[in-house]
């Protein structure tokens, strides 16, 4: 699957995930479908803005058949696209229309006539409906969309793993190797019926590979989540995530803007962590990141996950074990750190090496030249994975100067 097809794939997944990732009786998959046709999208390298029913539930039945594959486009997408209208024209439709929903076809005519020399004349009334539908600029969907952004609806999750929340906080000073001090971030996964934190870690930077790594700590422990929510922040929306999160079934779901009311569980948590933990040690004494996990995950185990929780009435432990019957788990043959692996497309350079993470690597002979994906764990690159034009063609190895300058080229 190339960049482009594999962009959209993710993308129908996104739109589709609330109807797969859940066994739903026909009736509520049929109003979950609406709820989804009703919004408007960006679509990846398509005009578009909606999609209809009858669409959702056919990716539905495609990912159900053979997973995220299925999803991409086919090859061949060369049907001719409308120029009735032309973009100027378009533009100015579209300002109009939100300007005021509730115009009239009529009246938009009328004011299209106006606009003078700069905009084609002549559009006629259906091409004007059917550019209105295609855009979501219907009287109705434009007061869905208006509807849809100011709702704010506060949510319990029913059972354990419906939801996680994900977030990050800025941790204190802890030695450095070497010598010195730096400072290290806590990255954690809440689930929000249990309030349990299925993992949590400091780590020494709060990049998308340590948020990767907690999550695939916190998969491994406590199973898979139907969704993972948090805030909008730049390595919550990265492809490799996107990727990740479609290929074991869980849907990314993002606060909206200025909207921090829905990570409000994992806030007090964080609240928790700073005066019920971090409050207990001695500033003075630095610890190492090593130090500072174990304290803290002992003090999840014997403190946080035993503590009587006010609006539960429950331990986070027992609420969560409570679900343990329904919990989805990966199948036990899952090798997981590699499903969790970064993706990269390099370029294979004429001496077979190619470089990643600032190191040289070296791919066989016959990729010389050749663009190649390489598949890796971040925080280990003991093992680098090559594939090209999507088949494996085995493992890199990393360059020693020393060993091939006595091997003969």
């Amino acid at each position: 699957m190339d960049e482009k097809a594999e962009k959209i794939a993710l993308f129908r997944y996104g739109l589709i995930a609330p109807l797969v990732l859940e066994a739903l009786p026909r009736g509520e998959l049929t109003r979950r479908a609406q709820e989804i046709a009703a919004r408007l999208y960006e679509f990846p390298h398509s005009a578009r803005r909606q999609v209809s029913v009858d669409t959702l539930l056919d990716w539905a039945l495609r990912y159900r058949r053979q997973g995220l594959e299925l999803l991409a486009p086919k090859p061949r997408q060369d049907r001719g696209h409308s120029r009735a209208i032309t973009p100027e024209t378009a533009a100015l439709i579209e300002r109009l229309q939100r300007e005021n929903p509730h115009r009239t076809g009529t009246a938009l005519l009328r004011e299209l006539a106006l606009a003078g020399e700069n905009h084609q004349p002549g559009v006629s009334a259906s091409t004007l409906y059917r550019f209105l539908r295609a855009r979501g600029l219907t009287e109705r969907q434009l007061l869905l969309e208006k509807a849809a952004a100011t709702a704010h609806k506060k949510y319990e999750a029913e059972y354990a793993n419906q939801i996680w929340q994900s977030d990050l906080l800025v941790g204190p000073w802890i030695e450095r190797p070497g010598g010195g001090k730096r400072q290290v971030f806590l990255q954690a996964t809440l689930d929000d019926a249990s309030r349990l934190i299925p993992h949590a870690q400091f780590y020494p930077n709060q990049g998308l590979d340590s948020f990767l790594d907690c999550l695939r700590q916190a998969v491994a422990a406590r199973g898979i989540p139907t969704r993972l929510y948090m805030d909008n922040a730049k390595i919550y929306r990265s492809p490799q995530l996107a990727r990740i999160a479609a290929s074991i079934g869980i849907l990314i779901v993002h606060t909206p803007p200025y909207q921090p009311q829905g990570r409000g569980k994992i806030e007090r948590f964080f609240r928790s962590v700073r005066e019920q933990f971090l409050a207990t040690l001695d500033p003075k004494a630095l610890l190492s990141l090593e130090q500072l996990n174990e304290r803290l995950w002992h003090w999840l185990d014997t403190d946080y996950h035993r503590r009587e929780h006010s609006a539960l009435g429950a331990t986070p432990l027992a609420r969560w074990q409570r679900d343990i019957a329904q919990i989805r788990q990966l199948p036990p043959a899952t090798d997981l750190r590699r499903l969790f692996f970064h993706r990269a497309d390099r370029l294979v350079r004429r001496d077979c090496t190619f470089l990643l993470a600032h190191r040289f690597f070296e791919a066989p002979p016959h990729l010389a030249g050749q663009r190649i994906e390489v598949r890796f764990d971040p925080l280990d690159l003991a093992e680098v994975e090559i594939y090209a034009q999507g088949q494996p063609e085995g493992a890199a190895r990393l360059v020693d100067p020393v060993v091939n300058g006595r091997t003969g080229r």
